[in-house]
């Protein structure tokens, strides 16, 4: 079990009270970090800081070797200072081995509110292969149930391209997940309609049970119904427009009223805003 106050000292570091002052250029980075993305106008504002008011907390090293350092939590602080031209900074250096290296940076950045779901997932079942743990010791190791594990390494049954579209226009891991019963072709065609078409959850869930349905209907050559017929879709679509009319100010109203064989829906919508708001004059009649 690791002490986080065991500190080993090696070239290059020098005795700082309970820190040491470590010489950037001997620092690797962890190749087990799960976070890829860095935002350029986070890493700005934090160099911004550091530069006004030092480094605050220092980063974590593991003593690689003699000669040098691997990071273990902290990058986002390296790379600021890195872009501010300093040589040395302040690290905590650890007598960890590569295996507690790779989880200590992994629970570090699950700590983190905005660690992307695939990095998560990617950390997971890079932790996995490298040091061969299955779920279960990864899962107690990280303290995570190893139901929420499973789910979270599920979603790299989806293919390369679909992840890349996720991660670029934000979709959520609802999405994601909604995706998985489809094949890799599918995922990246309904992924590519939700972006375009801005779907919700239950809109993109709604164009994957049509995709499956085709599916099976070409298998046993039945004839498929749309699904797009779904009332529930057109439905949630109503509800979105009215919430955004509402959102500009509107009073619109959107009642739903079960009938034997059908939905009555009612939108409701003053005719003539109060006369001079916004200074535009009000629409005719219709």
């Amino acid at each position: 079990m690791l002490r986080p106050e065991e500190k080993v000292l090696y070239l290059g570091a020098r005795p700082c009270k309970q820190v040491c002052w470590v010489e950037i250029a001997r620092i690797a980075p962890n190749p087990s970090q799960p976070r890829q993305a860095f935002d350029p106008q986070a890493l700005a504002e934090l160099a911004a800081s550091i530069r006004q008011v030092g480094l605050i907390q220092p980063i974590t090293v593991r003593a690689a070797s003699p000669m040098a350092y691997e990071l273990v939590s902290g990058e986002r602080r390296l790379k600021a200072c890195q872009s501010l031209g300093m040589t040395h900074i302040d690290a905590i250096v650890l007598s960890a081995g590569p295996e507690d290296s790779a989880l200590m940076a992994l629970i570090e950045n699950l700590q983190r509110a905005d660690l992307h779901y695939l990095e998560e997932a990617e950390g997971y079942a890079a932790a996995m292969r490298r040091f061969s743990l299955s779920q279960a010791e990864l899962a107690n190791r990280v303290g995570r149930s190893q139901p929420a594990m499973a789910n979270k390494l599920r979603l790299l049954r989806l293919g390369e391209p679909v992840r890349q579209a996720l991660r670029d226009h934000g979709l959520s891991e609802r999405h994601a997940r909604a995706l998985l019963p489809l094949d890799e072709a599918e995922q990246l065609r309904v992924a590519r309609q939700a972006i375009q078409q801005d779907l919700n959850v239950r809109q993109t869930e709604a164009l994957v049970a049509q995709a499956l349905a085709a599916r099976r209907a070409q298998i046993t050559g039945q004839r498929v119904i749309s699904l797009m017929r779904d009332h529930r879709l057109y439905l949630n679509a109503i509800r979105d427009v009215v919430r955004q009319m509402q959102g500009a100010g509107i009073a619109a109203e959107c009642t739903v009223q079960n009938l034997d064989d059908a939905l009555e829906v009612r939108v409701r919508m003053p005719r003539r805003a109060p006369q001079g708001e916004r200074g535009l004059p009000n629409p005719p009649d219709v």
